[in-house]
């Protein structure tokens, strides 16, 4: 892609005073070290092999389920809910690239798991066939 020179003496200033403004007005939001952590929690949790990932189509919800570590999370339209056995946290995301992060790698391992599933199903269903037609 092609970058757009700024031509002209009173553009380039003029850019220069929007710019400025723009950081004055809307600054770039930090990101709170809670959410911080509650991502790279939901991170490592998706990524663990003793974790169960459920997702509920009609609500659009993302289930955690980790018995072993005794914490359950539920991803919900930028909205994370981490359960233990003690207490209970709702944080909000502020940064849609995180949400698209959480949801993306959930994603693509549930899908990993939907593939193995459906390899094995179709494994039995040839070795079903085959001992089917041994017998014709």
């Amino acid at each position: 892609m092609m970058e757009k020179k700024i031509v002209g003496y009173i553009p380039r200033i003029l850019y220069k005073l929007y710019l400025n403004l723009k950081e004055r007005f809307d600054p770039a939001l930090k990101i709170p070290e809670e959410e911080k952590l509650c991502v790279e929690i939901c991170k490592k949790l998706i990524n663990d092999d003793d974790s169960k990932l459920t997702f509920a189509p009609i609500s659009n919800k993302r289930f955690i389920k980790n018995e072993n570590k005794g914490i359950y999370i539920v991803i919900e339209t930028y909205n994370i809910t981490i359960i233990n056995h003690v207490y209970s946290y709702s944080i909000y995301l502020s940064s849609a690239n995180d949400y698209k992060d959480i949801v993306n790698s959930f994603d693509k391992i549930l899908e990993n798991q939907r593939q193995l599933l459906e390899q094995e199903i179709r494994f039995n269903i040839t070795q079903s066939l085959t001992k089917i037609l041994e017998k014709v």
